[in-house]
Parts: C-alpha cells; sequence; structure tokens
C-alpha cells in the first residue's frame, strides 16, 4: 500500500492514507467527498419528485381509471393503453433515427 500524505483545507494538517482528518473531520478525500454530494443532489431530486403534485391530465386519468362506472374505467384503460403503445414506438423510431444518424 503506497503512502498518500493529505493536506486538510480546514486546519492544515498532514494525514496518512485516510478519507476524513485526524485532527478536525473534515474530509478530505476529493472522490469521496464528490460521491456524497452526488448522493445528496440524488436525494433530493427523489424527494423533490415525490413532493411534487400531478398536473390537472395526471389527476384527470387516475379520477377516470378509479371511476365508479365499469364501462368509463375500461375505456379510459384502453384509450391510456394505446397512448401508451403510440408513445413507445415514437421513442423507438426516435432512436432508430438517431443511430442511423450517428
Amino acid at each position: 500500500m503506497s503512502k498518500h500524505y493529505i493536506t486538510c483545507k480546514k486546519c492544515n494538517t498532514e494525514n496518512l492514507n485516510t478519507d476524513y482528518c485526524n485532527h478536525c473531520g473534515e474530509i478530505i478525500n476529493i472522490v469521496l467527498q464528490r460521491q456524497l454530494e452526488q448522493q445528496k443532489v440524488q436525494q433530493e431530486r427523489i424527494s423533490k419528485e415525490l413532493n411534487t403534485e400531478p398536473n390537472k391530465i395526471e389527476k384527470t386519468i387516475r379520477q377516470l381509471l378509479n371511476h365508479s362506472n365499469p364501462f368509463v374505467r375500461f375505456f379510459v384503460f384502453i384509450l391510456h393503453s394505446i397512448w401508451i403503445v403510440i408513445a413507445a414506438i415514437a421513442a423507438g423510431c426516435a432512436y432508430v433515427v438517431s443511430m442511423l444518424a450517428a
């Protein structure tokens, strides 16, 4: 194992082969620091997605999928399924076009 001396930016203490400063506890490993920052950003994005409210179209579709009339539920389910299939076909076509262009 090689010896790596890293100087803490906060207290200017020399540390040997550690991720945290032995004197003040600050993170001195840059890779670990970036990973922790990326995890923090990812957690913020997830919490933001969970806290956002659905738009009017999503609310309407959810209400109609839970409608008391089974014919309305069936009709909305069929339309929603057709929409998803069309979106998947369009995404596949866009993928093929982008692969041909590259």
